[in-house]
């Protein structure tokens, strides 16, 4: 009997751990009949492949994420941003917020990031309890809409509506009409701000003010359009990726107390604990690319134009790649390789930044509340083929006097 792997349906989202072994161990190219004909790639080395692959073997012009890959649905959020673009014109268009993004440039923000965090814990900490997902979705989707030149109350309705977007049903297949009406309502206003913004430009050094004042290269300047796309696909990715393995943590370490006591005495083991729940429980489910050639891979002919998406999660958990894979480790030795934040010519922009917050958010966190209790009755985990992970992760502690 062969492998019923459907990233929309509910019994993938209650046994994926189960059906990504299966596919890594018994079908690592797996054919999504259903999705017409799609590829599923589950193993780390052909991913990692993958991603070398980019520009060449594959494109990332008809789209990255599911709905394009999967559904043939070109509208979501990031069909006119810069990752969907090859080659010179990626180059380009990353280039014109690029240099914000470089190691050194992003460690000036320790600072301010580590400043919003306590901003964001002060009320709390007199409470006893708060939500350690929304702490950090705050503090991270703050932290790129001010890089932006977005103002926080918009960026906070439209992440409202981006999240109603990502909102999940088991019985409809893809986005739910309740989430179209959402993202409608978040392009409308992204794309009217876009408008405004070419008359009431956001001053230096905002990506806004380097989208409209600079040229992507000569005689090219981003429209309205790409800058909606952009200003969008940011405010999707700079406040998901962080919030969602935070949670995750605190899941996993509320499991594992001799790991949870490790950290607590040392906290410079941070950024190795959030490397390794990003690789043990990826929130970014599926992205991919479409061929630009025919390929074989471990006896399965794929051709030109195929789909072909990439599983993360399944990825971080491949015992090809990682010893004892089903473990989760934070003293984990610092892996070979990684396809955490990507690879290749399409890695994360935003790595370092996510690193940064991470380590900054837990450092706060455990540093004001070393002993805590997670009500587990109130967890909330995300289900759908693109974002996976917890929404709701509350604690609660000894109030602050």
């Amino acid at each position: 009997m062969g492998i019923n792997y459907n990233p929309y349906s509910k019994d993938f989202w209650d046994n994926s751990w189960d059906i990504y072994k299966d596919l890594r161990d018994n079908d690592p190219v797996h054919c999504m009949e259903d999705f017409g004909g799609a590829w599923a790639l589950s193993r780390f080395e052909d991913i990692w492949n993958a991603h070398l692959g980019s520009y060449k073997d594959y494109t990332s012009v008809e789209g990255t994420s599911p709905p394009p890959l999967l559904l043939g649905d070109d509208s979501g959020p990031g069909h006119i941003s810069i990752p969907t673009n090859d080659g010179a014109d990626h180059r380009d268009y990353r280039n014109t917020i690029a240099d914000r993004y470089t190691q050194s440039s992003i460690s000036e923000l320790e600072d301010k990031i580590r400043n919003l965090t306590i901003e964001e814990l002060k009320p709390l900490l007199k409470e006893g309890k708060l939500d350690v997902h929304e702490i950090a979705r705050k503090v991270s989707l703050f932290t790129i809409t001010d890089m932006i030149g977005l103002d926080r109350e918009i960026a906070l309705k439209a992440r409202e509506l981006i999240d109603i977007f990502y909102e999940r049903d088991p019985d409809v297949m893809g986005v739910t009409p309740r989430g179209q009406e959402a993202f409608g309502q978040c392009m409308g206003l992204m794309l009217q701000l876009a408008s405004e913004w070419r008359n009431d430009t956001p001053p230096s050094p905002s990506h806004i003010n380097s989208w409209i004042t600079k040229q992507v290269r000569d005689g090219l300047w981003m429209t309205d359009e790409q800058i909606m796309g952009n200003t969008s696909m940011l405010i999707i990715t700079g406040a998901d990726t962080v919030p969602y393995t935070i949670a995750n943590l605190f899941y996993y370490l509320d499991h594992h107390p001799d790991q949870l006591a490790l950290l607590r005495n040392d906290l410079s083991i941070i950024p190795a604990a959030f490397e390794e729940t990003v690789r043990f429980d990826h929130p970014t489910n599926i992205l991919g690319r479409k061929l630009n050639k025919d390929m074989k891979l471990h006896g399965k002919k794929m051709k030109k134009g195929d789909s072909v998406i990439y599983l993360y999660q399944s990825a971080g958990r491949d015992e090809r790649e990682f010893d004892k894979a089903d473990q989760f480790d934070i003293t984990r030795p610092t892996p070979k390789r990684s396809i955490s934040f990507g690879h290749g010519p399409h890695k994360c922009l935003g790595q370092h930044l996510a690193r940064l917050e991470g380590r900054v958010i837990l450092e706060e966190i455990f540093k004001a509340i070393p002993e805590y209790t997670v009500k587990q009755d109130s967890m909330v985990r995300t289900f759908g083929e693109f974002l996976q992970g917890y929404r709701n992760m509350p604690i609660e502690f000894k109030p602050s006097i």
